[in-house]
């Protein structure tokens, strides 16, 4: 049985990894994966530890990091911890309508937000890598922003 948990682990851990290259993560980064997880997901917290032993397959996370994993990810928790069922998440519209990001397909511009079709245009033409290094840099520049506001 132990073979059998082992290859389980294993097989986690493959998927897991080809996610994280797939949205431009470093897996030799663990620290950068568990903080990227912490500000999505501060409920749910990591330490890189814990992220350094998924990616070696040394463990499966719980249920409710697995399922945060998923979200991020944009993949079913059912693919992502056992390679089987839709690979891709289904979401609600209420999410979908939430949610603005790489996989989302289609981002409507106002008349009053045309300036962004070509800054749009010009993220398309980035590295996975680097259009994280651009979110986050919009993410703070609109944490300052929000700081400014009050």
């Amino acid at each position: 049985m132990e073979m059998t948990n082992e290859k389980l682990r294993q097989q986690f851990s493959a998927r897991l990894k080809k996610e994280f290259i797939r949205i431009g993560l470093p897996i030799s980064s663990p620290t950068q994966i568990a903080n990227e997880f912490n500000e999505r997901y501060p409920a749910t917290k990591v330490a890189a530890q814990t992220v350094r032993k998924w990616l070696l397959a040394d463990a499966i996370p719980t249920q409710a990091k697995l399922v945060g994993l998923a979200d991020w990810l944009g993949v079913s928790p059912q693919w992502l911890r056992f390679g089987t069922g839709a690979r891709k998440a289904t979401k609600s519209s209420e999410a979908a309508d939430d949610e603005v990001g790489p996989h989302t397909g289609v981002i409507l511009v106002g008349q009053d937000q045309a300036a962004l079709v070509s800054v749009v245009e010009l993220l398309t033409r980035l590295s996975p890598s680097n259009v994280r290094l651009v979110e986050n840099i919009v993410r703070c520049v609109l944490d300052e922003q929000g700081n400014k506001r009050h």
